[in-house]
C-alpha cells in the first residue's frame, strides 16, 4: 500500500493515526516513508551507491523514535535533507530497526551531517551505526569507519585500564579493529579487599583507575578465607574446610580428591592450618604443584593430578624450619626462614604414591648479617617477600634502613658468589637493585608479583614502583594520628572494614638512603590485608 503525505498537518490526522503506528505492525513487517518517486528496491543505483543510519531498540520502544524521525524528514530539518532518500521501519522478533536510507555513501559530510542531526533529535544518546549499501547487501561499514586509523589508535594508548579497553572494543566495528591491532598489555593485578567476610559480593580496587568492581561468589564461598591465588583469577581457600580452589570470575572449582582437601599430620588433632598457598603453574595443569606454609610445620606439598598422594608434610630434617615466605622461580621452590630471614632451596622428589615431597634444604644465602640474633631481625624488619624478578629471584625487605627514617622496602636479586670473595658459608647472595626499570612490585602476605608496565600505559601505575599490601591491620588511633592515609573504600554499608592508601612515590635518595617508590594498602577493622589478584594468566 502507497499513501502520498505531503504535509505534516496530513501525515498526523490520517497516516499515522490509522496506519503507521509501529504498535500495529507484525513480526517481519516493514514499514517505508519514501520520498515521491523513489522506491526503497534492493537493486538500483540506490541501493548499489547509497548507506543508511540505523538505530535498533528493543520490542515497543521505537514508535516515539519513528514519529519523530517522520516530523524531521517530513519537516525538512535535516541539512542535507537533498540527499536522504526515506526511512524504514522494520520488527524482527523482539527488536525493532529504524533506518535513514541516504543517496551516496561516499559524501562524508552529508554522511556524518545526517548521523549527528538525527541523533539530536531523538536525544539519542547511544551508538548508531551506518550501513553501505552494494549489490549484494552484505557489506557493513561502522559509523566510525571513516575515522583515519591514527586517531582511534591514539585513543586507544590513553585508556587506563583493561575494563576501559573492553569497552573500547566493544564500541562499535571500527573500533574493535583498532583495538585489535594493538598487542594486549601485561595485565596488572587487582586487589581483593576483605578476602574473608560474609559479603556475597567481593570488592576488587584496579590501581590503575582506582575504580572498585564488584563479583559475587558462589553461595557456598561466602565467608572463606583466601590464603593464595594465581594468574587468571584463582583463588585458594582453606578456612573453613575444605581446602578449595575457584576462579573467582567463572565460579569453576578445581576437582580435588578427598586427601587433598585437607592437611593432616600424624599425631596431631585436627587439621593443619595454611597461612600461605602457592602454584607451580595454573591449577588446571595436572603437573601443578601446590606449596604451602602451615602453623609450625614449615612447608605442606601438593600435586594437583596426584589425587591419591595428598598432602606431603614429612621429609628432611629441616622441612619443618618456620618460613616467612614461599615462591617458585624457574620450577625450583624457594623459602624465606624467620629465623634471621635465611633464604633456603627445597629439592622435591615424589613418595611411593607419586605424590611431591621435600628430599633436601639447601642453605643459600648466609652472610654476616645473619649471623645477628633472631630478636636483632624482628626488630629491624617489618615486612619480607621473595619473588621473581628478570628471571631470577629477588627480595624485598621493609625496614627503617636508618634510624631517622620510616620503614620503606629495598630490592635484592640473588646472585652468585664469586670465588675470590671468600665467604664462608653459602654460594650466594643478595644484591641491591637500585631500579625496577620498566617493572613495578606488587606485594603482599599471600601474593607478592613483578609485572612489566608498558611506556604506553596511562593510569595510576608507574614504572619502577612497589605497590603494598600491608601485613597488619592499623588500629584507629595509627590511622588517626597518621596525615599521609588517604581513605579508599569501605568493605561494607556499616564500614566494617576500612580502607586507606598511603602514596610514598618519592624515590631516589632519601636521608643519605637510596629507596625506590611505593604505594601501601592498609585496613582498619579488618585481620586480613588485602590480596593482589591477576585477573589474566
Amino acid at each position: 500500500m502507497i499513501i502520498p503525505a505531503t504535509t505534516l498537518a496530513t501525515f498526523v490526522s490520517g497516516l499515522y493515526k490509522n496506519i503507521l503506528q509501529p504498535s500495529k505492525l507484525g513480526v517481519g513487517a516493514d514499514l517505508h516513508c519514501f520520498k515521491n518517486k523513489i522506491e526503497p528496491k534492493c537493486e538500483g543505483p540506490i541501493r548499489r551507491n547509497g548507506g543508511a543510519w540505523t538505530i535498533s531498540c528493543g520490542e515497543g520502544k521505537s514508535q516515539p523514535l519513528w514519529l519523530d524521525t517522520i516530523l524531521a524528514l517530513i519537516g525538512g530539518k535535516f541539512e542535507y535533507g537533498n540527499e536522504i532518500c526515506g526511512a524504514v521501519l522494520s520488527v524482527c522478533g523482539k527488536q525493532e530497526t529504524i533506518a535513514i536510507w541516504i543517496k551516496d555513501a561516499t559524501n562524508e559530510a552529508a554522511q556524518l551531517s545526517i548521523g549527528k542531526q538525527w541523533k539530536e533529535f531523538l536525544e539519542y544518546k547511544d551508538s548508531i551505526e551506518f550501513i553501505v549499501h552494494d549489490s549484494d547487501a552484505t557489506a557493513v561499514q561502522c559509523w566510525s569507519s571513516t575515522f583515519p586509523d591514527d586517531p582511534l589508535d591514539v585513543i586507544y594508548n590513553k585508556v587506563p585500564s583493561h575494563c576501559s579497553r573492553v569497552r573500547f572494543a566493544a564500541v562499535c566495528r571500527s573500533w574493535c579493529t583498532a583495538a585489535s591491532r594493538h598487542p594486549a598489555l601485561p595485565e596488572l593485578p587487582w586487589l581483593l579487599l576483605s578476602p574473608r567476610d560474609r559479603d556475597t559480593t567481593k570488592r576488587l580496587y584496579c590501581p590503575e583507575d582506582s575504580k572498585i568492581l564488584r563479583i559475587s561468589l558462589p553461595s557456598d564461598f561466602i565467608g572463606n578465607w583466601f590464603v593464595g591465588c594465581h594468574g587468571g583469577g584463582w583463588v585458594a581457600s582453606f578456612e573453613p574446610p575444605p581446602f578449595r580452589i575457584l576462579n573467582i570470575f567463572s565460579s569453576v572449582e578445581v576437582a580435588l580428591s578427598e586427601k587433598q582437601k585437607g592437611i593432616v599430620c600424624p599425631g596431631r588433632l585436627g587439621q593443619i592450618i595454611i597461612w600461605k598457598i602457592i602454584f607451580s603453574k595454573p591449577p588446571t595443569s595436572s603437573d601443578c604443584i601446590i606449596a604451602a606454609i602451615t602453623d609450625n610445620h614449615g612447608i605442606a606439598l601438593c600435586r594437583v593430578g596426584c589425587p591419591n598422594g595428598g598432602w606431603t608434610t614429612k621429609g628432611h630434617v629441616s622441612y619443618t624450619m618456620e618460613l616467612v615466605d614461599i615462591a617458585f622461580c624457574n620450577g625450583k621452590l624457594y623459602g624465606l626462614t624467620r629465623d634471621r630471614w635465611e633464604l633456603v632451596k627445597f629439592e622435591i622428589g615424589a613418595d611411593e604414591d607419586g605424590a611431591p615431597v621435600v628430599t633436601a634444604v639447601d642453605r643459600l644465602v648466609v652472610t654476616v648479617e645473619h649471623q645477628q640474633p633472631p630478636s636483632v631481625w624482628a626488630n629491624r624488619v617489618d615486612a619480607s617477600y621473595i619473588f621473581e624478578l628478570h628471571g631470577k629471584l629477588a627480595t624485598a625487605v621493609r625496614s627503617p634502613w636508618s634510624p631517622n627514617l620510616r620503614p620503606f622496602f629495598k630490592v635484592f636479586e640473588l646472585v652468585d658468589i664469586d670465588a675470590s670473595e671468600g665467604m664462608a658459608h653459602g654460594t650466594h647472595k643478595w644484591t641491591e637493585v637500585m631500579s625496577l626499570g620498566d617493572f613495578a612490585l606488587f606485594l603482599g602476605p599471600n601474593s607478592s608479583k613483578a609485572v612489566h608496565v608498558s611506556a604506553d600505559r596511562r593510569g595510576g601505575v608507574k614504572r619502577n614502583h612497589i605497590y603494598y599490601s600491608y601485613h597488619r591491620r592499623l588500629a584507629q588511633k595509627e590511622v588517626l594520628l597518621s596525615t599521609d592515609l588517604v581513605f579508599l573504600t569501605s568493605s561494607n554499608a556499616d564500614g566494617d572494614s576500612v580502607y586507606y592508601r598511603e602514596d610514598e612515590s618519592l624515590s631516589g635518595a632519601v636521608g643519605g638512603v637510596h629507596r625506590i617508590g611505593a604505594v601501601g594498602y592498609y585496613v582498619r577493622g579488618s585481620p586480613n590485608p588485602p590480596v593482589w589478584l591477576l585477573p589474566l594468566a
